[in-house]
Parts: C-alpha cells; sequence; structure tokens
C-alpha cells in the first residue's frame, strides 16, 4: 500500500469531510474521494468474502481422517463455490495451521457443487515454539543471599558435607508448591550444620528424578504416563530456578562446592540439559561440576568413599561393582557408602540405621515429593517426606545425620 493510500486509510478515523481530509493528507479533493471510494469498495468485498467463507464453512459437513501415527490426515467438505487459492482452502477446511500444513489440495465438479478434498501433514517440532515462548516469558528469579564469613566459625576442624536431595519430581501431581519445601530443607540443614562445622567441601547431588516428565506429552523417558501438575516446560523453570538458587545459597557456607549429576529414569534428558545450563549460569572457582553423564559416579574425601547413583538399577553386587570399577579409590578407603533414592523411602533394618557389608553401606534416602495418584492407588503412601545432610570426618567417617521433615 502505498503512503497516499495509507494516508487516506488513516483519515477514516477522523471523521471530517473531504476537504478537510483532502487538505491534510495534502492532495486535491478529487483524488481523496477517488482513493476512499476504492477502499471502501475493498472492505465491503473482502467482508463479503469473509461471511461465505463463514457460511460456508458451517454448511459444508467437513469429513476428518486423521493418522496421528503417521502425522498425515484428509479433510473433505462439499461446498457452492469453487476456492482458487491456498488460502481459501484452508479457511474453508477449517485447518489449523499450528499444527497442521496443507500439503496438496484438489477440487471436483459434482453438478452443481464442488467437492474439496486435502491432504495435510502435521507440523514438525512443535516444540520450537514453545521453547521460543519459554524463552520469552522467563524471568528467573533473583535471591539476597546471605554473607558468610567461614574464618568466624570456632571449630576448625574441617568435615565434608553429603546432600543427596533425589526424587523431588518437580511437576507431579500435588507437587505444586514442592519448591517451598525444597528451600525450607535446604535452609534449615545448612544452618543447622554450619554454625558449628568448618565445611571444607559439600557434595550436593543434582538429578535423580528432579523433574518428573522428560516428554512434551508428560511422560517419563521411557514413555511412561504419569499425573503430572504443570506442563515439562514450566516444571523446568521451576526446577531451574529452586536449583540455581541452592547452589548459590549453599556454597556461602563451605569452602569448595561440588556439584554430582546423577540421572533418573524419569528424566534421563531433561535434568541433563539443566545441570548443563546451570553450569554454565554459575560461574566459580570454588564449584566443582561433575555432570558428565554417568550412572554411577564416586569422589574421595581423605578416607571417605562416596558413591552416587539414582538406585533405579538394582544389584546385590553392588559392593562388588563398585570395587571393580573404582579399584584405586575403594583401596585408598574405609570409609565407603552408596548414595542413593529412587523408592522415596527412608530403608532402615529394625532398629539399624545402616547395613554394611564388606565395608560398603547402601543408603536409601526419602524423599520431599508428595503422593500421587499412582501411589495413592497402590498404597504407596504413609513415608515421611524428610531430606538429609550427612557430615563426615577426614579418618572416622560419618559423625552427624541432620534430617528435615517437611509437613
Amino acid at each position: 500500500m502505498n503512503n497516499i493510500k495509507q494516508k487516506v486509510l488513516e483519515s477514516l478515523k477522523w471523521k471530517k469531510n473531504s476537504s478537510i481530509s483532502a487538505e491534510r493528507c495534502g492532495i486535491s479533493e478529487k483524488e481523496y474521494v477517488k482513493i476512499k471510494k476504492e477502499i471502501l469498495t475493498e472492505r465491503k468485498k473482502q467482508r463479503k468474502k469473509s461471511r461465505f467463507f463463514s457460511k460456508a464453512a458451517e454448511q459444508s459437513q467437513l469429513v476428518e481422517s486423521i493418522d496421528l501415527d503417521k502425522g498425515e490426515g484428509k479433510i473433505s467438505g462439499t461446498f457452492e463455490y469453487e476456492p482458487k487459492s491456498a488460502e481459501e482452502i484452508i479457511q474453508l477446511l477449517k485447518i489449523d495451521t499450528d499444527k497442521w500444513r496443507l500439503s496438496q489440495y484438489w477440487n471436483k465438479q459434482m453438478g452443481d457443487h464442488w467437492r474439496v478434498s486435502a491432504l495435510i501433514t502435521q507440523i514438525k517440532n512443535p516444540e520450537e515454539k514453545l521453547f521460543a515462548e519459554l524463552l520469552k516469558n522467563w524471568k528467573p528469579k533473583s535471591y539476597k543471599l546471605p554473607k558468610v564469613n567461614l574464618k568466624d566459625i570456632k571449630n576448625n576442624d574441617p568435615v565434608c558435607g553429603v546432600m543427596s536431595l533425589q526424587d523431588i519430581h518437580f511437576g507431579k501431581e500435588g507437587n505444586d508448591t514442592i519448591d517451598k519445601d525444597f528451600e525450607d530443607t535446604i535452609k534449615y540443614l545448612i544452618q543447622k550444620a554450619a554454625p558449628v562445622n568448618y565445611i571444607e567441601r559439600m557434595y550436593f547431588v543434582v538429578g535423580g528424578d528432579l523433574i518428573n516428565m522428560d516428554t512434551f506429552e508428560g511422560t517419563t523417558t521411557s514413555g511412561t504416563g504419569l499425573d503430572n501438575c504443570m506442563t515439562a516446560t514450566e516444571a523446568y523453570i521451576q526446577a531451574f530456578d529452586a536449583m540455581h538458587w541452592a547452589i548459590n545459597f549453599i556454597k556461602a557456607y563451605c569452602k569448595e562446592l561440588v556439584i554430582v549429576y546423577v540421572p533418573g529414569n524419569h528424566d534421563r534428558l531433561s535434568s541433563f540439559h539443566l545441570v548443563h545450563a546451570l553450569s554454565k549460569s554459575i560461574e566459580s572457582d570454588e564449584i566443582t561440576w561433575d555432570i558428565k553423564y554417568e550412572e554411577r559416579k564416586v569422589h574421595v574425601w581423605h578416607n571417605n568413599f562416596n558413591a552416587f547413583e539414582h538406585g533405579d538399577k538394582r544389584s546385590k553386587n553392588n559392593p562388588l561393582i563398585y570395587a571393580s570399577e573404582y579399584p584405586k579409590e575403594w583401596g585408598a578407603t574405609t570409609n565407603r557408602t552408596l548414595f542413593k533414592g529412587h523408592i522415596h523411602t527412608d530403608r532402615k533394618v529394625e532398629y539399624m540405621t545402616s547395613n554394611e557389608t564388606a565395608g560398603f553401606i547402601e543408603k536409601t534416602l526419602p524423599s520431599l515429593g508428595k503422593t500421587d495418584y499412582y501411589h495413592y492407588s497402590n498404597k504407596y503412601v504413609g513415608n515421611r517426606r524428610s531430606g538429609k545432610l550427612e557430615i563426615q570426618h577426614p579418618t572416622m567417617g560419618n559423625i552427624c545425620e541432620l534430617t528435615y521433615q517437611a509437613l
């Protein structure tokens, strides 16, 4: 549309006579009237065309045949008018262009009417639009972190902390406020441990079913259906904000922070993306990022052998497996512990808090996650929602275990 025509179009809003409007547009009154008449005629045709297609679509008796597995479909309808363009076909057949692409169409005259048919193809990678919307609307939380002078801690004996809060399941049904429970747990455990311990190193596990789902359809990595309270992107944002805050908060209370990524069976891909993004958004020489995709990991601090896994792959031979895969680390230590989750249970044997076999302790840690319909239906209920922090001595191993119980 040229500049003169655009000015005349805008002048219709002024509601002035032709003489005044023509003068403001810088053209003669005769030329103004001519252009105005063309614009009004075009509008009338457009409205008539729009009404026709709306009426035709309502009376068309559309027939749809969709193959979701192949991502293909066919739509047909009967009309009194032969469409002349792809745009008219889309309007007549009511094709949702956000989900489907018109790949082929044809018209056939049937006496006094036309049979209009179209082949449609499902638009690939709709995730791109979701990611674009995610990035556009994402407003990360800001936190005021505490300033802690580690030199003020009276107890100078260095200790190591291990915090493995697996199975949080951001996005799970009933877990709408899990971010607050998670934050309360971190604050309680750290603020109980830090005033009387010089935490030389802290191991903080990220992953292990951190997010409830791993696909846009709301399923696990393997495709198992789930009960969710939010979309995959919303759960990712909530989990990212919570982990971003936790890492910065914990670092203020320890000399060195080691982030250990452990994949879970719910979120193998999305949790890796999350921890990778965290490693790029937080820079510190005193934070070590162990984000390599491995299902079993071991870290040694003095005489302590700390192993981490999710726990979904069960085995009675765990001591032999870890001794075989990490022989140097195994031989150089005497305090050996495996931290795992998966079953949402603080596992104990009668009055014993652990069951040591061949100098190797397996700890199944509890979950902060709430009960969804699946666990309720199968009677997996009654477990206390809690988080734990273990404090280790350089030579004696575990000397303290703090627990926070979410109400």
